[in-house]
């Protein structure tokens, strides 16, 4: 009986391995599949168009002597939505807790009339800025008053402080207000160009204060305690999780408004800075389009899942899809056509997520 069993496993061993069905996905390949975090579906998807969206750029407007992806195409997007990526930053923190802030486009709009303001009257460049910033960090610090302390919703608070800031705007000036401050212009053309010709490209102040914000968000969302306190409490439990670690939730919802209100009012000032006035409609639908960037760059509205570089590519996007509207000589409220089609999609493929989650 042993000899014999030894023949078979030497017979079986012998036997040459089955050959896999061609066309057939390979167990590693499942396996990488089933090991990807479903968190990441989102950001990947976002990747996945902001490479699509440059393929067809490259393949439809190059030519021999220019390409479409080049630095100078990517510093343009950054130059002209610097402002919009900050902002996004902020909704980014606001979102993973599971809230939301309608406030920031009133916000900006009453910033750079505010600094349009004062600068008129004849204050030192330094405070107006810091005052700028302030105003944003008051209305933010009111915001997340209302919900923690008040149990007001998110939407109604935020909503309340909009119409605030809107009305606000408007006893400051009814009319746009110009900045001629020499200092203020200055500040506000500050770049360090590189290359020549069609090959230029540049990196402005508006660029720089954006990449910074990005650094340090990045770092506080991902590596400290308040981080960790904001995926929390975007975890659906109204807060167990984050009492049961030790965390302070309470503080964090406060501070996660308060972010944003700051990071709304130095969006004001870099608007300020691309425009070089202030106006009382300026921001008008602009809380939407940062909205619409989070959650293009991967936040789940639900809250609790989401990456500030997800973000920063949903900016992208966002803005490449101007551009492509542009090179196409199309009508500028395409854009808005593109963009809900984009951002229905990604709602959807959230949706799915939350689902699969669930179950």
């Amino acid at each position: 009986m042993a000899h014999t069993d030894t023949a078979r496993g030497a017979a079986e061993e012998a036997r040459p391995a089955p050959r896999k069905a061609p066309g057939r996905p390979t167990q590693r390949g499942r396996s990488l599949l089933t090991r990807l975090d479903r968190r990441f579906l989102p950001v990947v998807g976002t990747v996945i168009t902001l490479v699509l969206m440059l393929g067809i750029g490259q393949a439809r407007y190059s030519t021999e002597s220019t390409s479409f992806i080049s630095m100078r195409l990517f510093s343009n997007l950054l130059v002209d939505n610097s402002y919009l990526l900050v902002l996004a930053i902020g909704m980014t923190f606001v979102i993973l807790t599971g809230g939301i802030d309608l406030s920031v486009g009133a916000v900006v709009a009453l910033v750079g009339l505010a600094v349009a303001r004062l600068l008129i009257a004849g204050l030192p460049l330094p405070v107006v800025l810091v005052v700028g910033v302030l105003i944003g960090t008051l209305c933010g610090l009111l915001i997340g008053i209302m919900v923690q302390v008040f149990d007001i919703q998110p939407f109604i608070a935020s909503l309340a402080v909009m119409f605030l800031a809107r009305g606000l705007a408007n006893v400051v000036s009814v009319q746009s207000l110009g900045i001629s401050d020499p200092n203020f212009a200055a500040l506000a053309g500050w770049s360090l160009q590189f290359g020549e010709g069609s090959t230029l490209w540049r990196i402005s102040i508006s660029m720089v204060i954006a990449m910074v914000l990005l650094a340090f968000a990045f770092y506080l969302l991902h590596y400290t305690r308040f981080g960790r306190t904001v995926y929390g409490l975007g975890a659906g439990d109204d807060g167990s999780a984050v009492k049961l670690m030790g965390l302070n939730g309470e503080r964090t919802r406060i501070l996660v408004y308060v972010i944003s209100g700051t990071c709304a009012g130095v969006a004001g000032i870099l608007f300020a800075f691309y425009t070089r006035s202030g106006f009382n409609l300026t921001g008008i639908g602009m809380e939407l389009d940062a909205i619409a960037a989070v959650v293009i760059g991967g936040t789940l509205l639900a809250g609790g899942v989401g990456f500030i570089l997800g973000t920063a590519t949903g900016v992208l996007v966002y803005g490449l899809i101007q551009v492509l509207i542009a090179r196409e000589g199309l009508d500028s409220w395409w854009t808005r056509v593109f963009i809900g089609v984009v951002l229905l999609a990604f709602v959807v493929l959230q949706r799915a997520i939350t689902v699969r989650r669930r179950t």
